[in-house]
């Protein structure tokens, strides 16, 4: 025997009784607490789904009907003739009536428009300013600016 051995024989008595007896309380305990795990796991899964059927249960439920309440057997109805001034007439000859004839009337055409302008080239254009000093200066092949030497010309004169 070992000296580990001897000494929990010396102490508890046989090592294997022991042993034995330790061995079955730890599974009889293991048991217990998978047993209780599963119970309280099912417990819970059972008050959800009593949950679930719950709210479904009300969401579904029909509602009663309520009938309304009895009306009587008899009912008496009174009426009035109406005020004169509650009442809407209309009258004939209140509405204007606007008649028009073919001669009063004006026809109005617009047409494609011909030559209402005519392209001068820059020695006619120079004739028209009619002697005023002017200069045609060209910023590139299709820019040309006309530059007026006197300020007042810009503004406009007489052409003859």
């Amino acid at each position: 025997m070992n000296p580990p051995d001897q000494f929990l024989s010396d102490v508890f008595g046989e090592p294997e009784e022991f042993r034995d007896a330790l061995l079955a309380q730890t599974l009889r305990q293991v048991r217990r607490r998978r047993i209780f795990r599963r119970c309280r796991q099912g417990f819970a899964a059972g008050a959800g789904v009593a949950a679930v059927a719950f709210v479904c249960w009300r969401t579904f439920q029909p509602t009663p009907l309520r009938l309304p309440a009895k009306a009587p057997d008899l009912v008496v109805i009174r009426s009035q003739p109406l005020l004169p001034s509650m009442i809407v007439e209309t009258q004939p000859g209140t509405v204007g009536v606007v008649a028009s004839s073919p001669s009063t009337c004006a026809l109005v055409e617009t047409g494609p428009a011909k030559r209402l302008f005519r392209e001068i080239d820059d020695e006619q254009l120079l004739a028209l300013l009619a002697g005023k000093p002017a200069a045609l200066v060209r910023r590139g092949p299709n820019q040309v600016e006309l530059i007026f030497l006197n300020p007042e010309d810009e503004k406009g004169f007489p052409v003859q």
